[in-house]
């Protein structure tokens, strides 16, 4: 769990990084809608702007929630849960059987409540795991969402790269032309023909990632992206996080929410052990040890004067002491799985207490964090409808013969910037706000 928490901190970190990287840029024609709503961001024609979508008109559309529902059909874990909910179902029969020969062995009148407390503890164990299945599914939507995400930000990337890298090739046409002009030196066609290498063993390197992303998400979901599905670009849902009353009781609810079986189990322990020692669990330690019954006490003398041994009293004398052997190593042995149990109640509860605490202060931190990228949201669309003009402004000078058409197509790429900024800040928005509405999501990993 503190892995976890850890990992919930981390996501401020992107924040910093992408923040550096919001500049007042250029944005693409219908890259970016500049009609956006207050809770919806929308990216028009995105896929239709990719290099990678000439062969995305044979395959179907690939719908977030349809990836999800593919995954959790496809998990074998969540599958698992099923035959982990029959098992403890199961055993609360056996013990059922169990506690009653229990009791009809019991030396000590210990009350139900004392012997029904394992019955008792897997029927919170079935009721845990069933909620537990439902917290999966949460799990896996969260895991696909990012995995989906990524895929979409790493084919963006490689079709801006190779957008320049048409560009830099355009650059080095040029540079020819004014090479065979004597109006540039070899030395710049040396330079311009590395960079369009490095550029290509770059989009090389980051389509065998995407490559394996794609294989591993078909592993995941059994959904073939390379020849039968594509993702969908267009649209992405943006809505800020809005609470009724505290963030400190809002969060304090999914927190209960989350615990709630472990803080039922820990009662249960709690109210056990309480019952334990007031019916007398410590009793054996005011005992004395039962000692052997000796033969000599058991010799009689017949009518002649002889010794001889009444091996029927010493025989049951013998019973009864083996009797009270057995219940005083058997409370003995009790007492010591007291002790042990009240330890380990008292550190489990010290562990969850620990880990509720770290756990709400991460997730205020995330509060804090994602009221930051509200702003930073909205700032972003405001930057859309500046760039936006400015762009439609360097068109009008390209038609009016001011501005070359490859410089201004370097403005346009150099723009989607701004669209990788935003649709990063509107995942890890959605991704925190998921992480404060559901906080078993992040022991996924």
């Amino acid at each position: 769990m503190r892995k976890n928490i850890k990992k919930i901190l981390t996501i401020g970190i992107l924040i910093s990084i992408v923040n550096s990287s919001i500049i007042p840029v250029f944005a693409a024609d219908n890259i970016v809608s500049s009609n956006v709503s207050e809770s919806t961001i929308s990216f028009d024609n995105d896929k239709n702007n990719s290099n990678a979508a000439q062969n995305v008109a044979a395959k179907k559309d690939l719908k977030l929630n349809d990836a999800i529902n593919a995954a959790i059909s496809n998990s074998d874990k969540f599958a698992l849960k099923s035959k982990e909910i029959t098992y403890y179902r199961n055993k609360e029969d056996l013990q059922e059987k169990s506690t009653d020969f229990n009791k009809s062995l019991a030396t000590h009148s210990y009350s139900d409540d004392v012997y029904d407390y394992p019955y008792d503890k897997l029927e919170l164990q079935e009721k845990q795991t069933k909620q537990s299945q439902e917290f999966m599914q949460d799990q896996i939507a969260s895991d696909i969402t990012n995995k989906y995400n990524d895929m979409i930000l790493k084919q963006i990337d490689i079709d801006k790269l190779k957008r320049n890298l048409e560009l830099k090739k355009n650059d080095l046409n040029y540079l020819n032309g004014k090479l065979s002009l004597g109006m540039a030196i070899s030395n710049e066609i040396d330079d311009a023909q590395i960079e369009i290498k490095s550029l290509q063993d770059e989009i090389k390197a980051k389509e065998n990632t995407l490559s394996d992303a794609e294989d591993y998400f078909k592993v995941l979901t059994d959904l073939d992206l390379k020849n039968t599905y594509a993702l969908d670009y267009n649209n992405i849902d943006y809505t800020k996080f809005k609470i009724d009353g505290s963030i400190d009781q809002c969060i304090d609810d999914r927190l209960n929410s989350y615990f709630e079986y472990d803080d039922k189990i820990l009662d249960l322990t709690k109210d056990y052990i309480k019952d334990l020692k007031d019916e007398g669990i410590k009793d054996v330690m005011n005992e004395e040890i039962p000692t052997a019954p000796k033969s000599s006490d058991y010799m009689m003398t017949d009518t002649n004067g002889n010794a001889t041994l009444d091996s029927g009293k010493y025989a049951l004398s013998l019973i009864a002491y083996e009797q009270k052997e057995l219940k005083y190593y058997n409370d003995l042995n009790s007492y010591g799985s007291y002790l042990d149990g009240k330890y380990q109640y008292d550190e489990s509860k010290v562990k969850l207490d620990d880990t509720k605490k770290n756990l709400k202060n991460a997730l205020k931190e995330s509060y804090s964090t994602l009221l930051d990228l509200e702003n930073k949201i909205d700032t972003l669309k405001e930057q859309v409808n500046s760039t936006d003009t400015k762009l439609r402004f360097a068109k009008s000078q390209v038609d009016m013969g001011l501005m070359l058409q490859n410089d201004y197509d370097k403005q346009v790429i150099a723009s989607k910037d701004l669209d990788t900024t935003l649709r990063k800040l509107v995942y890890t928005h959605n991704n925190l706000r998921d992480s404060i509405e559901k906080p078993w999501i992040l022991s996924n990993q």
